[in-house]
């Protein structure tokens, strides 16, 4: 197949509808695909075509590789192959046996694509190109292809401000699965209307995607929010970089400080319209861990990341600032009696929720040791409820391919972490039960547990329930306890996940 051949097939797969190009880094595998599901879920629309350009710079690549281009076709797949190498790096046999596996691979990673791209009257154009710069590949297909978007993964970051220079289309680079960093296109900037669009997209997705959080029968109802009210860390461009400045601006010259401890240093402060807390922590390794892994979470029952500023010795981290913590709401009798059975029984629901993300649902691996209790959950003015994460005991577990003893022993300790984050939960339940703080219990030398638990091992409720509230016999309480003591009684004999609790605490076993 010639070169006149394949910009033939170019041509022909722009005729339908418009385009989106989506840029991969062929060499990483299926994780690179992230990229090309946003620009599915966020940007493609019906009789468009998706052209996925997966470039293999590592295959027939020299510093100053010579111009020896060939075209291989790869029949119906509708994959082809472009090649541009030195003679001198490869063999043919070498070369083929290269391209035949990268041709396997993406075949097996993008087979459920083609389906899902039929159903929704899509196009799909898959390209493989090796030896080529991925940048200077994706700005040569724009000129061809004239794409309304173009779609980098998160590996081709370096290659971003280049083919925005070089383009005039809309670029997006994915940050992270599921979130991506906006460009718009410097002929027609932000205010299109296609750029309108889909910034609110994005934003109506955030809180109605069933991925976060299922929607339970006789769960409280929440009133939906508008997007001028959306938390800042869900609106588009955020979480972000802020400058030293910045930071002294939103706290005014670091003077509204709210807590001080060996820690961290939180202050409040005001980033435009909208309230924040900032956290100052010590750079160290535990706090570039906790950076690291609260950039990538995003649960509508987490306290998630705005920004974040990493300057000399000192680590800021900004989050939007909600109207309380659940322990403050418990130690006031006003706000206690307020919060109703069926309210404490939704906080518990939406706190299980996030932390069943982080255990079960994150994608590289459970998030762990999360300080649970009443003081690290914070309530928005809806009473919906969320967990706050920003503690350097906060880590990130993940089984990599160690040898067997190793990867038994990191089992056994996630394993350890994962049962003591699910206790934390059944005192977390007593506190919602009692009204009481777990941090601040005081009563004859005991902890909020050895003075509760002898009566929910009795099943004996009623010298634990708030006494506040003056029902006394809601069925969701029943349940909650009944969480409480499979929490508490949970040990190394047991398989409890917390999966298994959420389903008590429903009332479903």
């Amino acid at each position: 197949m010639d070169s006149s051949s394949v910009d033939s097939i170019s041509l022909q797969s722009s005729a339908a509808g418009e385009n989106v190009i989506v840029v991969l880094d062929g060499n990483r595998g299926k994780g690179s695909l992230d990229a090309l599901d946003w620009a599915i879920k966020y940007i493609v629309g019906p009789n468009d075509t998706v052209v996925v350009l997966g470039v293999l710079p590592e295959i027939g690549k020299k510093p100053a590789p010579s111009c020896l281009p060939f075209h291989l076709g790869v029949g119906t797949s509708g994959i082809w192959i472009k090649l541009e190498f030195s003679h001198n790096e490869m063999t043919p046999s070498e070369l083929q046996q290269a391209i035949g596996r990268k041709k396997r691979e993406y075949q097996k990673f993008l087979q459920p694509y083609y389906h899902h791209c039929k159903q929704r009257e899509v196009k799909l154009d898959i390209r493989l190109a090796a030896g080529y710069e991925s940048k200077k590949l994706a700005v040569e297909e724009a000129e061809k292809l004239d794409p309304r978007w173009i779609v980098l993964d998160g590996y081709l970051k370096k290659d971003k401000e280049y083919i925005h220079k070089n383009v005039d289309c809309h670029v997006a680079l994915l940050k992270e699965k599921g979130v991506a960093t906006l460009i718009p296109s410097k002929t027609t900037g932000p205010e299109c209307e296609e750029w309108q669009t889909v910034c609110r997209k994005i934003d109506d997705q955030a809180f109605t995607d069933d991925d976060f959080v299922e929607e339970l029968p006789n769960s409280p109802k929440q009133t939906p929010l508008t997007p001028s009210s959306y938390p800042l860390s869900w609106r588009t461009g955020f979480p972000r970089a802020f400058s030293l400045g910045e930071i002294e601006e939103i706290t005014n010259d670091f003077q509204n400080v709210t807590l001080k401890d060996q820690n961290r240093i939180i202050y409040t402060g005001v980033y435009g319209e909208n309230q924040v807390i900032v956290m100052c922590f010590r750079a160290d390794d535990h706090s570039a861990s906790l950076l690291k892994i609260v950039s990538r979470v995003r649960h509508r029952n987490i306290l998630n990341l705005v920004g974040y500023c990493w300057i000399g010795g000192s680590i800021f981290l900004l989050c939007d600032c909600p109207e309380g913590s659940l322990e403050a709401c418990l130690l006031c009798d006003k706000a206690a009696t307020k919060l109703s059975w069926n309210t404490r029984w939704g906080i518990a629901l939406e706190i299980g929720a996030g932390i069943q993300y982080l255990h079960e649902e994150f994608a590289d691996g459970s998030i762990v040791n999360l300080s649970l209790c009443s003081c690290n959950v914070a309530l928005g003015g809806d009473s919906s409820a969320m967990l706050c994460i920003y503690e350097t005991t906060t880590k990130q577990m993940k089984i990599d391919n160690d040898p067997q003893d190793e990867s038994i022993c990191k089992n056994i300790d996630m394993n350890e972490q994962l049962r003591a984050d699910i206790q934390d939960y059944g005192v977390f339940l007593l506190e919602l039960i009692s009204g009481l703080s777990r941090r601040l219990f005081e009563k004859d030398g005991q902890s909020l547990v050895d003075w509760a638990l002898p009566f929910l091992e009795k099943n004996i409720l009623s010298p634990i329930l708030d006494p506040r509230l003056t029902v006394t016999s809601d069925p969701r309480v029943v349940h909650m306890a009944r969480a409480a003591l499979a929490c508490l009684n949970n040990d190394s004999s047991h398989n409890l996940t917390i999966s298994k609790v959420l389903a008590i605490v429903r009332g479903n076993q």
